[in-house]
């Protein structure tokens, strides 16, 4: 779990217990998390840093400075690159070496991303563009663009990587946000639906049958039926992000002090409660969550989320 201002708490899911504490030093706007779970790559987007974290210790074992503002991340599923939306384009950085190999040009203000599980499309929400970006891993090159309309800004890929959903906004206040999905095989669109104000993160159910969209703005999560592409419910819930573990049932919600936790009926499974302080701070900063993140794939049978690793716990989240 991850906080606005870059705090990180490592999270066992088994029952919520806060098992280790980091300072990224920056406003938090993007998190991705090694296959592994070993590593744990926060963006700081406003001083364009990306900060890598050992979660099972809460080191800060390196920090790459791009000179630009960034937004999100993503890692490819085989662990190889790990890419970033920037103002400009795609940042490419190699994991291993944790330098950046490469600058990927995009259309305008590229914000959310996703990888196909087949690692070689880096799919990219060109935000003033109003369409979604394929790139070629391989070649590190835009090859081509879907347009979806309005102002594109978080993405999902189902499990299997036949549909891609994208969450974009709409220009004017009481104009809705929408929900579209592409499939991934023709690279169309193939439904769409109007879901309320603005547009905030989405993650798909391991089954691919349900999607779930945040809504900050009016401090609701929306369930929608991906095979009618409708809405299922609507849950009363403020939270600006939401994720789930591969293979888990359960959804889980950055919910500021808590982390809410939703059963495979959207009932509230449970709640856990974030840690105050305890970082050596004159002034404690209460933790407000605003990232939560998962390994790009499962590691062994543990269900393990963004900060989960294999030294200390069979499950863990960030």
């Amino acid at each position: 779990m991850v906080g606005k201002t870059g705090l990180v708490q490592v999270v066992d899911t088994r029952n919520g217990t806060v098992l280790v504490q980091a300072d990224t030093g920056g406003r938090a706007t993007g998190v991705a998390v090694s296959p592994d779970g070993r590593r744990l790559y926060v963006v700081n987007g406003w001083t364009g840093a990306i900060t890598v974290v050992d979660p099972a210790t809460g080191e800060i074992v390196d920090r790459l400075f791009t000179q630009v503002q960034l937004s999100h991340a993503v890692m490819r599923p085989d662990g190889q690159r790990l890419y970033v939306s920037a103002g400009g384009g795609v940042a490419v950085v190699d994991p291993e070496n944790f330098q950046m190999v490469a600058v990927v040009k995009a259309g305008g203000q590229p914000q959310g991303l996703a990888v196909h599980p087949n690692n070689k499309i880096l799919y990219v929400a060109n935000s003033q563009d109003g369409t979604v970006g394929l790139i070629d891993t391989a070649t590190a090159f835009q090859t081509s663009a879907v347009q979806v309309g309005g102002l594109p800004q978080h993405l999902a890929i189902s499990p299997d990587g036949k549909r891609l959903y994208v969450s974009a906004m709409r220009l004017g206040g009481s104009t809705p946000g929408t929900v579209s999905v592409i499939d991934t095989t023709t690279n169309q669109v193939v439904g769409a639906v109007e879901v309320g104000r603005g547009a905030g993160s989405i993650a798909v159910t391991p089954d691919g049958a349900t999607v779930y969209l945040t809504l900050p703005k009016e401090r609701s999560v929306v369930v929608l039926d991906a095979a009618t592409m409708t809405v299922r419910e609507r849950l009363p819930i403020d939270a600006p992000s939401v994720a789930i573990a591969p293979g888990d049932t359960r959804v889980f919600l950055a919910t500021g002090t808590t982390t809410t936790v939703l059963d495979s009926t959207n009932a509230v499974l449970t709640t856990y409660r974030m840690k105050t302080g305890e970082l050596q701070e004159a002034r404690p900063r209460p933790f407000d969550a605003a990232l939560v993140a998962f390994p790009p794939q499962p590691t062994g049978t543990g269900l393990r989320t963004s900060s989960s690793k294999s030294s200390r716990s069979s499950t863990g989240s960030s």
